[in-house]
């Protein structure tokens, strides 16, 4: 399928961060929300993206205005999706908005066009259900910043069809991105259930005193988080053990011994979350940098990592 037109529904961060790939890689790009002040703030975050991605060699000189002049925002939903080619549906993580936006794109865009959502944990056998083409429409989970890192989740719902699900994962790969497709739904996918599982065990050592915050993201960051963009779990423990046979042989009983001390709570505790609130509060990043620094210092490091396996 040849994808040329592309709509983004939703003007938030997510739907920033789309827009700004799209744009980037040479699709027209129809930006719709509700507002026009919504569109203004949506477009001048999506200016600095593009600048940004410019100044670090990301893009050539000259192409982020290019990028820029590629995109139209509108508040009129007709007319944002009337010549799409592909939708990508970014507005909160909510069955009942999900499926009242689905409905429209059901109603108002071109037959031929694949319905994409960017939810982070929903089904789409649930979402598609109020539309007469399911089989068009597909889950493509991203991963923040969207226009930075390459993964996006390709996840199809009970009646989306094969060729829907190639055809998001063909183009998905055409602008660069990185895809997997999932056998089978499931909540939050790969990633988001693997973050949920990290993230857990993260604040539990926290709540239960063990270690701070700062200390908890410092042993990530210098430890495991240094080989996490080389390598994935199961490669690190085909190394580990010299093969992966050989590690569950000789480091089963230990982990048996690290998951029956684990929590398997699935809502965050109250005194856990008045835990980590108070440490992430106390982390001198937090206490010295805006958000908005922190973003930046992330973003410029972040570069440099996709650089560096980038000549791999």
């Amino acid at each position: 399928m040849d994808i040329r037109t592309v709509a983004c529904i939703g003007a938030g961060l997510i739907g920033q961060n789309w827009t700004t790939l799209f744009s980037s890689k040479g699709l027209e790009v129809t930006l719709h929300d509700v507002t026009q002040d919504i569109l203004h703030n949506s477009i001048t975050n999506i200016a600095s993206s593009l600048i940004f991605m410019e100044e670090n060699n990301l893009l050539r000189a000259g192409e982020a205005d290019a990028a820029l002049k590629r995109i139209r925002p509108t508040t009129d939903f007709a007319e944002a999706v009337a010549h799409a080619d592909y939708v990508q549906e970014s507005v909160p993580d909510n069955y009942e908005i999900k499926k009242h936006v689905f409905q429209e794109l059901d109603a108002q865009a071109p037959h031929h066009t694949i319905l994409a959502s960017s939810a982070s944990g929903l089904l789409m056998t649930e979402i598609q259900k109020v539309t007469t083409r399911p089989e068009r429409c597909v889950l493509a989970h991203p991963v923040l910043p969207a226009h930075l890192i390459p993964l996006v989740e390709i996840v199809g719902g009970e009646h989306t069809s094969p060729s829907t699900v190639k055809a998001t994962r063909d183009f998905m790969k055409r602008i660069g991105k990185a895809p997997v497709a999932l056998n089978r739904e499931v909540p939050g996918y790969i990633v988001n259930r693997l973050q949920a599982a990290l993230l857990r065990e993260a604040i539990d050592l926290v709540h239960k005193g063990i270690a701070s915050a700062s200390d908890v993201d410092t042993a990530f960051c210098m430890g495991i988080g240094l080989r996490d963009p080389l390598i994935g779990p199961f490669l690190r423990i085909h190394l580990a053990g010299s093969s992966v046979e050989r590690f569950i042989e000789n480091f089963s009983r230990s982990y048996q011994y690290r998951w029956e001390t684990m929590e398997t709570w699935t809502s965050i505790p109250p005194s856990a979350a008045k835990s980590i609130i108070k440490g992430v509060n106390e982390m001198e990043v937090v206490r010295t940098k805006t958000l908005e620094e922190i973003k930046n210092w992330r973003d410029e490091l972040l570069v440099k990592i996709l650089k560096l396996l980038g000549e791999e």
